[in-house]
């Protein structure tokens, strides 16, 4: 009898038994799929379809979050890591509880989108600056320690690795420009060459430092003036240098995509054809996280044609008197009326001889008699006056 009712007993308790077992083996495997870190989804990735960014662009990343628990997460705590040797940090939403170089932290997501039921998403963004060139710029997300009504669960980590950032560039565009006003097609030797150089901000932040470098062949051009003058001028060797542009013209940093320009004039000293004579460069510019910017040359082929040939000197012929006499230096003319004849008087006895006396030209001496002559003349005239008087007083006595 006993051991019927043991048999009895144990095919009664075997249905049990079996259920237990079951439940016993359902819990455990639920226990180790909660431990295992597939409750929480987690993907990060570059707010934006283009993976390049460039040094002084804004760029975000999004965190995407989801519950693929069976139970309500009630504590989620998340941390990103970024590379501050190239990217700064700017904002997020929301924003980290603390931060630090290179870290974010935000202590629990809860307390901004509340507990995360089955199935919820919710989304991190967070903006960064891009500061300095790299080939591939990582950020990695982390979500930890996170806690839900059935427990604890696993973390879940996220990784964007497909972005890269890229540095700015001051690409330089130099012409040669015809003087305003002038017909000439083409410099002329011995005239003024004026030259524009324009050093573009390629990039997405500002340029604070351009140097520059001019060089001519002094043997072509001789160098007059610029505008802003260079820090030095070495006409020996052809070489103008600007130390730094920018601060040369005072003008600030250049925005990005900005321009600055420099003017340069010279004087052609020898005809050319279609040569290289003149060219510039920048190297070495920075922008506003000093970040070394890829430099920029261009040289500018020019042609000058020999000037005209001046005319030779008139020989001089000689020219006639004027017939007049300039009002600023007024001067007598010579006498063109004949000179006098002087006239000899005779005695009458009606009446005393007279003398008539010859003309005096303008110049107050007379033209043509001499003096000696002319005394000779009056003498006889007065000696025979004095013999006829004495004549007629004989007579009469």
């Amino acid at each position: 009898m006993s051991i019927e009712r043991a048999n009895r007993l144990i095919a009664a308790s075997a249905p049990a038994t079996v259920a237990l077992v079951l439940l016993v083996l359902a819990l455990s495997i639920q226990s180790a799929h909660a431990q295992g870190g597939d409750e929480i989804h987690m993907h990060k990735q570059l707010g934006r379809s283009n993976p390049t960014v460039y040094v002084g662009e804004y760029l975000t990343f999004t965190i995407e979050i989801r519950n693929d628990a069976a139970f309500t997460i009630t504590t989620l705590p998340l941390s990103d890591t970024y590379n501050a040797a190239v990217l700064g940090y700017y904002d997020a939403a929301p924003p980290p509880d603390s931060t630090g170089a290179g870290w974010l932290s935000w202590n629990d997501l809860t307390t901004t989108f509340g507990d995360l039921a089955p199935g919820q998403q919710i989304v991190v963004v967070v903006g960064f600056i891009a500061e300095h060139p790299e080939q591939a710029v990582v950020n990695y997300a982390e979500v930890h320690d996170a806690e839900g009504s059935g427990g604890a669960l696993g973390g879940a980590t996220g990784v964007s690795t497909d972005t890269e950032s890229v540095g700015g560039s001051s690409p330089l565009d130099k012409e040669l420009l015809i003087n305003p006003g002038s017909t000439l097609l083409l410099p002329q030797v011995g005239m003024p060459l004026t030259f524009t150089i324009v050093i573009t901000n390629d990039g997405y932040t500002s340029m604070t430092v351009a140097p520059l470098v001019d060089v001519y062949n002094p043997a072509w051009l001789a160098f007059n003036y610029a505008a802003p003058p260079p820090d030095q001028v070495d006409e020996a060797n052809g070489v103008l240098a600007w130390t730094d542009v920018i601060s040369s013209r005072g003008s600030g940093p250049i925005p990005p995509h900005g321009t600055i320009s420099v003017t340069t004039v010279f004087t052609a000293l020898a005809v050319l054809d279609g040569v290289s004579a003149n060219s510039a460069e920048v190297s070495g510019a920075r922008d506003w996280y000093d970040n070394d910017l890829a430099g920029g040359s261009d040289d500018v082929p020019i042609t000058i044609i020999q000037g005209p040939t001046p005319a030779p000197a008139p020989t001089p012929t000689p020219t006639a008197m004027p017939t007049s006499t300039p009002s600023a230096t007024p001067r007598q003319p010579a006498p063109t009326q004949p000179a006098p004849t002087p006239i000899i008087a005779t005695a009458t006895p009606e009446q005393t001889a007279q003398v008539t006396p010859a003309f005096l030209p303008e110049s107050g001496r007379a033209s043509g008699t001499p003096n000696g002559v002319l005394l000779a003349v009056l003498l006889a005239g007065v000696v025979m006056a004095s013999a006829l008087h004495q004549s007629l007083r004989n007579q009469t006595n």
